[in-house]
């Protein structure tokens, strides 16, 4: 996805005119939204890929970087590390323990994209 700069002021003005139309609907004042550029668009647009479980060569197809480590240079802090990962595995073991110990209850929790 190529985005022109004036993609975001066209976004914003999407944006604002929708919470100009909630806010009138639900009898509030409307918040001014702040512009926009080209960078906070693929920024969230990449958050949400990564928060998703995309890889860095699925995020980098989807926005156009020339390579994927062009992308990790920009988003690797958005990815878990190693540490969430061990983590979130250890917790579903775990979990898989302590349903054979007690009673458990109907509450399910996800660690991490993994369900304990």
């Amino acid at each position: 996805m190529s985005l022109r700069r004036t993609d975001g002021d066209c976004a914003r003005r999407v944006l604002q005119a929708a919470e100009n139309e909630a806010a009138e609907r639900e009898g509030r004042t409307s918040v001014e939204l702040q512009h926009m550029v080209t960078h906070d668009l693929c920024h969230s647009h990449a958050s949400a890929l990564i928060a998703g479980g995309a890889s860095a060569e699925q995020v980098q197809l989807v926005l156009g970087p020339a390579s994927a480590v062009v992308t990790l240079r920009s988003y690797a802090h958005l990815w878990p590390g190693e540490e969430d990962r061990t983590r979130s595995v250890m917790d579903a073991v775990l979990g898989g323990l302590r349903t054979g110990c007690g009673q458990v209850g109907d509450v399910t929790r996800v660690i991490a994209g993994q369900t304990a």
